[in-house]
């Protein structure tokens, strides 16, 4: 008996066919209330699906961004149909929505539904990722003295329990001057004939540097091709801060694993995130949480399964979740399909621009962010001579402008605009650092 037989033969499956809000439905209604206009390619048409407040200028949406049209009605459908009836709801459907989520990952990424993973977080696809990879005493993983909190952590927790070692270097002693040359150079030199692992963040948030990921895996890749397949280095990247900026492939970018939250620059669903794993890396990895696919099931009341279980299935944590958010996912990563990817990098990088060009001009700022398009990405990391990263962001609250600080024991105030601001909102924020600044 397998699972579908078993949840069937209980009386629990009652076969009902899902009926998802979509993107086109949700643009359908919008164009019936004049207050949400449906996307027409306009920023302005963007900017009109989110009930974001415009009391201040909102230049903090990378640490928790607000919901748009089609990802609000998706979680309330969703919750109204558990609140209906939780139990029948969630047994019609747990066993082929999640795929729904994953497919229209796949589709954003360039990847394969099977290679993806669903989390609920940034820090639980690292935990997971770190914590499940099959290290051994001795080995060695390289990683940064740039990286946040939970990667720390999560590599401190993942030694300890196997014995492996932690190499953090310092890739470059100016981030605002920094080389692809000279990041690749010192991870080059770094690797060492224990190191297993590279792990690195795509986007820093301490200072908004972009990794060249790409050139990064090149050096890896070099490394590798002087080892026995048993000795391989897998490079590791927490890609949160790119992912929903970048217009990349995730099959181009050459990491072995990705993990990200989607509640930022995604725009998707509070409490969501990913992991993609390149399928000859599954292997490395071993899950931590029980899956509730159907295979892992299966093979576990005696029946086997047709084939191999796949990263999909064996790596999403099982569990109750706040599934209305869960189930709602594929939306987000629709908005974006329907604004274009290559569009919400051009705009991003356009207003990250005017936000890096108007500090330069500033005599008391400065930028902490590399000029650079292929070293930068939406934030912008600056300091003010003579504040606290903390003291600017109160002025800027004070101003009507909601920025952020980075969590790091050197923090920097921090500007990061995405698709829902405009011009003249990143020029308001400009006006206020330069009046924050004089006043310093």
């Amino acid at each position: 008996m397998n699972r579908r037989n078993f949840i069937s033969q209980s009386g629990l499956a009652f076969g009902a066919t899902l009926a998802l809000p979509t993107l086109s439905s949700c643009e359908a209604e919008s164009k019936s209330s004049p207050s949400v206009p449906a996307l027409d390619g306009s920023w302005e048409s963007v900017r009109n699906q989110f009930l974001l407040s415009h009391k201040n200028v909102q230049m903090a949406q990378m640490l928790f961004a607000s919901h748009p049209l089609p990802v609000r009605k998706a979680i309330e459908f969703h919750r109204q149909k558990f609140d209906e009836s939780p139990v029948e709801y969630w047994e019609e459907n747990f066993l082929t929505i999640e795929d729904v989520q994953c497919e229209a990952a796949a589709k954003y990424m360039g990847a394969e539904k099977e290679e993806i993973a669903l989390t609920d977080s940034t820090t639980m696809g690292l935990a997971l990722l770190y914590s499940g990879l099959k290290l051994k005493e001795g080995d060695e993983i390289l990683s940064t003295t740039h990286d946040h909190y939970v990667t720390d952590k999560a590599l401190d927790y993942a030694a300890a329990k196997n014995g492996a070692t932690i190499k953090r270097i310092a890739e470059y002693e100016d981030p605002a001057n920094a080389t692809v040359d000279e990041i690749t150079s010192k991870i080059g030199a770094a690797i060492s004939e224990k190191t297993r692992i590279v792990a690195i963040t795509w986007v820093h948030s301490c200072d908004g540097l972009k990794h060249p990921v790409k050139e990064i895996a090149e050096v890896v890749k070099q490394a590798n091709s002087q080892r026995a397949e048993a000795d391989r280095i897998y490079l590791c990247v927490d890609g949160v801060h790119g992912f929903g900026v970048e217009n990349i492939n995730i099959k181009e970018m050459g990491c072995d694993f990705f993990c990200a939250g989607t509640h930022k620059w995604i725009f998707g669903p509070r409490g969501t995130g990913i992991i993609w794993a390149k399928k000859d890396a599954w292997n490395m990895m071993l899950p931590t949480i029980p899956a509730f696919s159907d295979d892992p099931y299966n093979m576990w009341i005696g029946s086997t399964p047709v084939g191999p279980i796949d990263f999909n299935q064996l790596q999403s944590p099982g569990g109750f979740h706040t599934f209305e958010h869960r189930w709602s996912l594929h939306e987000g990563f629709n908005f974006q399909m329907a604004i274009g990817k290559e569009k919400v990098e051009s705009r991003t990088r356009q207003l990250a621009k005017m936000v890096k060009e108007g500090i330069a001009e500033m005599s008391n700022v400065t930028c902490t962010t590399p000029m650079d398009p292929y070293l930068s990405s939406g934030i912008n990391g600056f300091r003010v001579k003579g504040m606290s990263a903390e003291e600017v962001v109160k002025a800027f609250h004070h101003k009507g402008v909601i920025a952020s600080a980075s969590p790091y024991k050197d923090s920097i105030p921090r500007l990061t605009p995405c698709i829902i601001n405009t011009e003249e909102e990143v020029q308001f924020a400009l006006n206020a650092l330069r009046e924050i600044s004089k006043s310093a």
